[in-house]
C-alpha cells in the first residue's frame, strides 16, 4: 500500500462517521460484564465480612455480660469452681492421667466441685448452656482454672461460640474472655463477706420502750362541736446499736405531746425529741461519744372548746412541767466521757461500745371535760388523770467480754418501765351526787370508774458467747380496779378473765331542769390483759452461745366509753383507749466468718 494511500484510509476513518464493529461491542460488552462482576463480588465479601464483624461484637457483648455476672459472684463460689458431674461430657476439658485440664494435657487444671442440689452459682452451675440473642444462636461455655491456688490467682475463661450469623459455620465465630480472681488472706462469707474482710463478729441490738398513749374518738356537744381525734402521748425512747467492722449507735427520746384533729387540720403541742448518734467512721459527720439531757422548761396545754356560745364544753388536755431524758452513745465507753452510759445504775467503763437513755414523767397530767354550756352546774369531770411514778423508763444497750479470753463476747439489751397511777373515767366533781361507792373529788381513785395502779415491766435479752441467760420478759406489778355497783373490785393485770370483764359506772339526776346522765362503760373485750414473750435461737454445738435473743412484755390495754348526757342528747360521747405499747428488747450475734488464706 502506498503511503498517500495509507494516509487517506486513515483521514477517512478519523473523519468518518462510522461506529465500532459488532467485535468490538461484543469485546467491550465483555470487559464491561467481568469488571461490575469483580466489583459486585468484592462489595459482596466486604458487607459479609461487614456483619461478621458486628456478629463478634456482638457475641463479645454477650460474653463481657456473662464474666460481669461471674465477677459480682462471692468469691467462695469462683473457688468452687464447676460441677464435677460436668467434666466428662464438655469437649474443652481434657482427662490427663485422672486430672482434668483445660484444652489439653498442658492446660491449667479444671477446679471443680461436687455441689448440693440447691447451690447456684449463675453461669458456673451449669458451666455450658446456649441462647439466642439478636440474629445469633450462641453457647457459652465457662471454665475456672488453677494449677496452684494457694499462690496463683483463679483464672475464668468464657467462650462463646455460634453457627449462623453472617458467615455461618466459618472457624473463627468464636469470642473468648479470661479475667484473674483472687483475693487476699482474710474472713470469707457469701452471705456477709463476698470478698475477704477483717474477721470480725457481728453484734445488733434493738431496744424499744414507746410512748404509753390515749387515744379518744367519738363526738362532743352532740356533733356541734369540730372533732376527729385526740392524742395524748407519754415520754418514751427508742435505741439500736450495731458493730462489725464498725460501730454504729443511736438513742431517741420523746416527752409528752398533745395533738387534736378535727376538718381544719392538726394541732399539736409537745413530742419534743433528742437524739444522740455516734459512731467511729470517719466519712461521717457522727462522733465517737454523744449525749446530753433535756428537761421541759414549761407545761403543756391544748385545748377543743366549743366556739358559739358562753361557757364550756369539749376537752382541756394539760401536762405539767418537769418530764426529764437523757441520752448517751459512746463506741468505747470511758469514765472520761462526758455523759455516763447507762444514764442512770453503774457507769460502763470497758471501753466496748454502749447506748442508752432514760425519761422521766411529772406531776400530774389530765385531760378534763368541761360541760357548763350545756349544764352551767356540773363541773368539769376527768376522763383521764395521770399521777406520775417517780420512776425512771430506761433503755439500754451495752457490749460487754466474755470470762474467757478469745470469745468475741456479748450484747446485753434491757428496759424497763414503771406507769404510776391511770385513772379513766372519772365523775364530775361538782352539780351531781356520785353514785354509791363513789367519790366527787377527783384526787380520790374512787372518783373514777377505772383505774391502774402500779403496773411495772421489764424486757431483757442477750446475744453472744459464753452466756447462758435466757431473754426474760416479765410484769413485775400492776393492780387494775374497777367499779363493781357498791364499791370496787381488783385482779391482777395478767388475769386473761379481764378479757371478759363488763364495767358500768352510772348516774342518771335532775341538774337544773335537764336530766342529766353520766355513764362509763367497759365493754367484754374493752380490756386485753398484759402478757409477755421471748424467744432464742442458740448454737446447737454450744449451749452457752445465743445466736439470736428477744424479750416483749405486751402491757394491759384499757378502751372505756364516757357519755354525758342531756335531756336524751348525748353531749358527750367518746370512745378513748389507753395503750403503754409493748415493751421490746432484741439481740443478735453472728460469730466471724472462717478465714481464708
Amino acid at each position: 500500500m502506498s503511503r498517500r494511500l495509507l494516509i487517506w484510509r486513515t483521514r477517512a476513518r478519523l473523519n468518518g462517521e462510522r461506529g465500532f464493529t459488532i467485535l468490538e461491542t461484543v469485546i467491550a460488552l465483555m470487559v464491561v460484564f467481568g469488571s461490575m462482576t469483580a466489583l459486585a463480588y468484592t462489595a459482596s465479601i466486604g458487607f459479609k465480612y461487614s456483619g461478621y464483624g458486628r456478629d463478634r461484637i456482638q457475641a463479645s457483648g454477650i460474653a463481657n455480660r456473662i464474666m460481669e455476672d461471674i465477677r459480682g459472684l462471692a468469691y467462695t463460689k469462683i473457688t468452687s469452681g464447676i460441677p464435677s458431674t460436668e467434666l466428662s461430657s464438655d469437649s474443652r476439658i481434657v482427662s490427663c492421667a485422672g486430672t482434668y485440664r483445660f484444652e489439653s494435657c498442658s492446660g491449667e487444671k479444671i477446679v471443680s466441685s461436687a455441689f448440693a442440689a440447691g447451690y447456684t452459682a449463675a453461669w458456673l452451675k451449669p458451666h455450658t448452656g446456649s441462647m439466642t440473642v439478636g440474629n445469633l444462636d450462641v453457647t457459652y461455655g465457662t471454665y475456672v482454672t488453677n494449677d496452684t491456688p494457694t499462690t496463683t490467682p483463679y483464672r475464668v475463661t468464657v467462650i462463646v461460640t455460634w453457627i449462623n450469623g453472617a458467615i455461618g459455620n466459618a472457624p473463627n465465630n468464636s469470642v473468648r474472655l479470661q479475667s484473674l480472681f483472687w483475693s487476699p488472706s482474710g474472713c470469707v462469707n457469701p452471705s456477709t463477706h463476698p470478698f475477704a474482710a477483717p474477721c470480725q463478729p457481728f453484734f445488733y441490738g434493738q431496744v424499744d420502750s414507746p410512748q404509753p398513749r390515749l387515744d379518744v374518738t367519738g363526738q362532743i356537744h352532740d356533733f356541734t362541736l369540730d372533732f376527729d381525734s385526740f392524742t395524748l402521748t407519754r415520754p418514751g425512747l427508742t435505741a439500736s446499736t450495731q458493730e462489725e467492722q464498725t460501730k454504729q449507735l443511736n438513742v431517741v427520746t420523746t416527752l409528752s405531746g398533745l395533738t387534736f384533729i378535727d376538718s381544719t387540720g392538726t394541732s399539736t403541742t409537745g413530742n419534743q425529741q433528742a437524739t444522740s448518734d455516734a459512731d467511729d467512721e470517719v466519712e461521717t459527720t457522727a462522733t465517737t461519744t454523744a449525749g446530753g439531757n433535756v428537761t421541759t422548761i414549761t407545761g403543756l396545754s391544748l385545748s377543743h372548746l366549743n366556739p358559739d356560745c358562753c361557757n364550756q364544753i369539749g376537752l382541756i388536755a394539760s401536762v405539767p412541767a418537769g418530764e426529764q431524758e437523757h441520752r448517751s452513745t459512746s463506741v468505747a465507753a470511758k469514765g472520761t466521757d462526758t455523759d455516763a452510759c447507762p444514764t442512770t445504775g453503774t457507769r460502763d467503763t470497758d471501753s466496748l461500745s454502749c447506748a442508752g437513755g432514760h425519761v422521766r414523767d411529772a406531776g400530774t397530767t389530765t385531760v378534763s371535760i368541761p360541760v357548763t354550756h350545756v349544764t352551767s352546774a356540773v363541773g368539769a369531770a376527768n376522763l383521764i388523770r395521770i399521777v406520775a411514778s417517780g420512776v425512771d423508763t430506761i433503755a439500754t444497750i451495752d457490749r460487754d467480754a466474755s470470762g474467757g479470753t478469745s470469745e468475741d463476747g456479748l450484747i446485753d439489751v434491757s428496759t424497763s418501765r414503771t406507769l404510776g397511777t391511770i385513772q379513766l373515767g372519772g365523775f364530775p366533781p361538782s352539780g351531781m351526787t356520785a353514785p354509791t361507792g363513789m367519790s366527787t373529788t377527783q384526787t380520790l381513785d374512787t372518783n373514777y370508774c377505772v383505774r391502774l395502779v402500779g403496773y411495772a415491766d421489764t424486757a431483757r435479752a442477750i446475744a453472744g458467747e459464753r452466756q447462758a441467760t435466757n431473754p426474760t420478759a416479765s410484769i413485775s406489778a400492776g393492780t387494775f380496779s374497777y367499779y363493781n355497783g357498791a364499791g370496787y373490785s381488783s385482779k391482777a393485770t395478767t388475769d386473761p378473765t379481764l378479757d371478759t370483764l363488763t364495767v358500768t359506772c352510772s348516774k342518771t339526776q335532775v341538774v337544773g331542769l335537764a336530766a342529766v346522765t353520766w355513764r362509763v362503760t367497759v365493754a367484754a373485750g374493752g380490756i386485753t390483759h398484759a402478757t409477755t414473750t421471748t424467744s432464742q435461737t442458740a448454737d446447737p454445738t454450744d449451749a452457752q452461745t445465743r445466736w439470736d435473743a428477744q424479750a416483749i412484755t405486751h402491757p394491759i390495754e384499757i378502751t372505756i366509753r364516757y357519755e354525758y348526757i342531756v335531756d336524751g342528747l348525748h353531749q358527750i360521747d367518746l370512745s378513748s383507749t389507753f395503750d403503754p405499747g409493748d415493751l421490746f428488747a432484741h439481740g443478735i450475734y453472728q460469730a466471724p466468718p472462717a478465714a481464708q488464706t
